[in-house]
């Protein structure tokens, strides 16, 4: 059951979309690039900005993962039926189309988050064409300030975090399953989730080679993360893993007959399936995970279980080891952040009980009871 994941490629599909009606009939004649043979006729501007596209179109599919390929063609897509739809030239976007554009997007109920995304799409293939991005004008942040005020009027600027998904709720969810296939794999993936902060698609990746025993008990090796997908920087590639999580594992490998390759693979909707009919041909899908956590604490009736999502273990963690005193950098390296940014949105809650006004609080209340106490 070592079966390799097939890489499935993704097409763009810019330049097969792009239509001479698309470009501005002024727009600027791009350079032609290096590596096309350069016509006998002076290209249009047309001509050359989707020779150009043609070029890095190619590189862009095989550098960028085929959910980030999705997502580019998804976002240029919306973005030239609005201009088709608006009377607007996508290429190349003028500030006050672009503008038009995120503001009937926040209208639509858009949030900061898909805004910048768009954003950074339509400025990712400007470049990419050659052409002066609308970005690039010396207004644009103030501009961008106004659509960030417009979405903070309606409470749509700091996204919502994933429910947490704390210790409590872990044993709460898998002291409620047996020992059919579909449990043992789900009680597996949970504690594991938990004790390595690893996302979807680093748990979907895991291989039973990946765990190695050291002095200091289990760990288990990322190989490659959503920031560092060739394994370069090694950011948190060695996770913990507490003994009782690795039983679980254990447990799950013997009644699967998971002996080597991926970790967690697909058993299907029955609650007790004969080991022979797994498939090792591929693991589970990253989305798979998200479903599982969410399916499973909606069963044992956790609190909020219907918003759980793939990331809630990942938070969960983070938010108890800054309640048991860890710092900002030592959760950001248990999790493989790149920056402390995201673990203090995390542990907002967190830390503002450890913060220096709660310690004065403390204090004084300390202060009070001892007065207290030695009164006569």
């Amino acid at each position: 059951m070592s079966g390799q994941l097939p890489a499935t490629p993704v097409a763009l599909l810019v330049v097969d979309g792009l239509q001479p009606e698309q470009v501005a009939p002024d727009a600027p004649v791009p350079r032609w690039p290096a590596d096309q043979p350069v016509p006998a006729w002076p290209p249009s501007a047309f001509e050359a900005i989707r020779a150009r596209l043609l070029v890095w179109e190619a590189k862009y599919e095989k550098a960028k993962r085929p959910n980030t390929v999705k997502a580019l063609r998804a976002d240029w897509n919306e973005f030239k039926a609005w201009c088709g739809r608006a009377g607007a030239w996508p290429l190349p976007a003028m500030p006050e189309t672009l503008l038009r554009y995120l503001g009937d997007q926040v209208v639509l109920g858009k949030k900061a988050a898909t805004l910048t995304r768009y954003v950074n799409s339509i400025r990712t293939l400007h470049v990419a064409a050659g052409l002066p991005c609308p970005t690039a004008q010396p207004d644009w942040a103030l501009d961008w300030q106004g659509v960030l005020n417009r979405l903070s009027d309606v409470d749509r600027v700091v996204p919502k975090q994933a429910t947490p998904l704390t210790s409590e709720y872990v044993a709460q969810i898998v002291g409620g399953l047996g020992d059919s296939l579909l449990d043992l794999r789900d009680a597996a993936l949970i504690a594991l989730a938990t004790d390595t902060l690893c996302r979807e698609s680093e748990l979907a990746q895991l291989r039973v080679e990946d765990f190695k025993r050291g002095t200091l008990g289990w760990s288990v090796r990322v190989r490659r993360t959503k920031t560092d997908r060739h394994g370069i920087s090694q950011m948190g590639a060695e996770r913990h893993v507490a003994e009782e999580t690795k039983a679980a594992i254990d447990s799950w490998c013997a009644a699967a007959g998971i002996t080597e390759g991926f970790l967690f693979l697909p058993v299907g909707r029955k609650r007790n399936l004969d080991p022979s009919v797994l498939s090792g041909s591929r693991p589970i899908r990253p989305k798979e995970v998200a479903r599982i956590i969410r399916s499973r604490a909606l069963r044992a009736g956790v609190p909020q279980g219907a918003t759980m999502s793939g990331h809630s273990a990942r938070v969960g963690s983070a938010v108890e080891m800054i309640e048991n005193g860890a710092s900002v950098q030592d959760v950001q390296f248990a999790g493989g952040w790149q920056s402390p940014r995201m673990v203090l949105q995390y542990a907002q809650t967190a830390m503002a009980g450890q913060g220096a006004m709660a310690n004065l609080r403390a204090k004084q209340r300390s202060r009070r009871l001892v007065g207290d106490d030695t009164q006569p």
